[in-house]
């Protein structure tokens, strides 16, 4: 899909790696700094570095229809997701899908008020965050892409299908994956990091 530069001028970046020397963090870095030069407004979430609390615990899942007035601990990640018109996640693959820590940040921040509602009477959910018009998404793979597929492409199909339902209902999609990331050396890293580059600048 070709990336379109007239969008995404607010773009939130959430980042999911605990390690701060991975290259999983220098593509975030690429990203964030490609976004950057591009004239802009680029926030840059590390859900390890600030101890974001991924599980939703009793008191959130008994209350996971209540006004978001309700729920203060997440009103910050909550406002940047409203704020955005671009959202970019950054993230190694591990068990075919995203770390357990961007997937409680999809549990605990895509609430009710904030990134659907749902109708009286109704049993499905309708989206509210029509002001992101793309969402991508930039991963690792230890293993190859025959693989991933083999075991669902469950990081692709969360955020580029199930999320997007919830955003602009013209909302594009980026994928951008290195596979084969153990057997890698340098010069492979450089080019998929080049590639990232290009792509967000």
């Amino acid at each position: 899909m070709k990336f379109r530069n007239t969008l995404g001028k607010k773009c939130l970046v959430v980042h999911a790696h605990p390690l701060p020397t991975s290259f999983n963090t220098a593509l975030r870095d690429a990203v964030v700094e490609s976004l950057s030069l591009g004239n802009r407004e680029v926030i840059s979430i590390d859900l390890y570095e600030e101890g974001f609390r991924p599980e939703l615990n009793t008191q959130e899942k008994i209350g996971h229809l209540n006004s978001i007035a309700k729920k203060p601990l997440i009103s910050d990640h909550t406002k940047k997701l409203q704020w955005a018109d671009h959202l970019v996640l950054v993230h190694p693959t591990w068990w075919g899908g995203a770390p357990a820590m961007l997937k409680g940040w999809f549990d605990r921040v895509w609430v009710n008020e904030v990134a659907f509602t749902l109708p009286p009477g109704s049993a499905n959910i309708k989206g509210l965050l029509s002001n992101i018009r793309r969402i991508s998404v930039v991963t690792t793979h230890g293993s190859g892409p025959f693989r991933n597929r083999l075991q669902g492409l469950g990081s692709k199909r969360t955020p580029l299908r199930g999320l997007r339902l919830l955003c602009h209902k013209r909302c594009q999609t980026d994928w951008l994956a290195m596979y084969y990331l153990d057997r890698s050396d340098l010069v492979r890293r450089n080019e998929f990091l080049e590639r990232v580059q290009k792509r967000f600048s």
